[in-house]
């Protein structure tokens, strides 16, 4: 074998891994993408059945649960839609081997959820 041949060899080894790294590296943004869709479809179905709970039991302050479940469902809609613009954001960036980690926006996707967990949690103690 020359050695023209084993660095072509080397060559096509090399772009076989750059190919399968870049594979993984999108199905992690799936993976990633699917987390956020999973969390934020049950921020609005919790905040559906807040909702729906207290307006049928029709308890004295029924309109502040579902309020509380009217803000879980836009905190999941919200949800989604960020992760929704970070995935595709993620997807380009990986295209275009930008490595750059901004941290804003994963940040206000887990904000999100804490907000709206302590807001449910100050509720049902100064019930």
């Amino acid at each position: 074998m020359s050695r023209w041949d084993r660095s072509q060899d080397q060559y096509e080894l090399a772009r076989e891994r750059t190919v399968e790294a870049k594979r993984r590296t999108h199905l992690a943004n799936e993976r990633t993408y699917a987390a956020w869709t999973r969390t934020a479809l049950t921020l609005v179905g919790l905040g559906v059945a807040i909702a729906g709970y207290f307006h049928m039991v029709g308890s004295g302050r029924a309109e502040v649960f579902v309020a509380l479940g009217l803000a879980f469902v836009v905190g999941g809609a919200l949800m989604a839609m960020l992760a929704t613009y970070a995935y595709r954001r993620t997807y380009r960036d990986i295209e275009k081997a930008n490595f750059d980690n901004p941290a804003g926006l994963p940040l206000l996707l887990g904000v999100i959820p804490i907000v709206l967990g302590l807001l449910a949690l100050l509720l049902i103690v100064i019930r």
